[in-house]
């Protein structure tokens, strides 16, 4: 399965350049799993308007160490459909024509994919740094945040994503479109009405601090940060003063900044 379209002979030099992208994975951590599939879906916009054009790459890649069968059970990708492929570095060339004329990349949650592939393929995604990132994920919860579910198959459904893609669910390019399909629809809610066709503006708001409700780590891990905050003010101090929490929970310590009314 490696299928190229090559349109972009047309495209002028000044429209903005979008690279959808999703892996299919030999497992869940980001540090050490890798690549068995991948799909990009590099896209020209001028402002917030897809130009039609795009480019396509999907390809089943054989990755160094077996498909775990759990992970096959989900991307229902077997040891056996990847035997005859190449491995990873047979495709850098392949990649670097998609990722040397994209602007931004975009995924839903981009960090898990972003990680996988800026290890597996450093000379192609060193460059994209976080100005340079649209996640879909963090997109839908900022815009939708009462909804049970930001997942991407539960947004599929909830808004009709998916009626004009082929394929099926939990492959790379299906996904790949899926992700495209929700930001267009994202982009028309009005809330991103204030952007002004800027992607600059779009990730600067895709960055900003989201609040957290529930803890996800530590003695209060399922507990309600508002009741936290209120019934121990000495764990929430100290929380503070750990210089980690900022860098690995920004949300959470913008959160809990706003609840106790403290400064930065």
């Amino acid at each position: 399965m490696n299928n190229t379209l090559d349109l972009f002979s047309s495209i002028p030099s000044s429209g903005v350049r979008i690279l959808f992208l999703d892996t299919e994975t030999t497992g869940s951590d980001p540090s050490t799993a890798e690549v068995c599939e991948v799909a990009f879906l590099l896209a020209e916009y001028n402002g917030f308007a897809f130009t039609g054009e795009k480019q396509v790459f999907e390809t089943l890649i054989k990755p160094s160490i077996p498909i775990p069968p759990e992970a096959s059970a989900v991307n229902q990708i077997s040891n056996k459909m990847v035997a005859d492929y190449p491995s990873a570095d047979h495709f850098t060339a392949k990649m670097g024509e998609f990722t040397e004329k994209a602007d931004f990349i975009s995924a839903h949650n981009l960090p898990y994919d972003y990680k996988i592939l800026k290890r597996q393929y450093p000379s192609l995604f060193n460059r994209f740094n976080r100005k340079m990132h649209i996640d879909t994920l963090r997109l839908s919860r900022h815009i939708w945040q009462e909804i049970p579910s930001h997942a991407l198959q539960a947004l599929r459904y909830r808004f009709e994503l998916d009626l004009d893609i082929k394929g099926e669910a939990h492959r790379a390019l299906f996904d790949t479109e899926l992700v495209q399909s929700l930001l267009h629809f994202s982009l028309k809610d009005s809330i991103c009405s204030d952007l002004q066709n800027n992607w600059n503006s779009l990730v600067d708001f895709i960055d900003s601090p989201l609040e957290v409700k529930i803890f996800t780590f530590g003695k209060y891990r399922g507990n309600l940060v508002e009741d936290t905050v209120a019934s121990d003010p000495d764990y929430i101090r100290w929380l503070m003063k750990q210089k980690w929490l900022a860098e690995e929970h920004p949300d959470l310590y913008h959160t809990i900044l706003s609840k106790t009314g403290a400064t930065k």
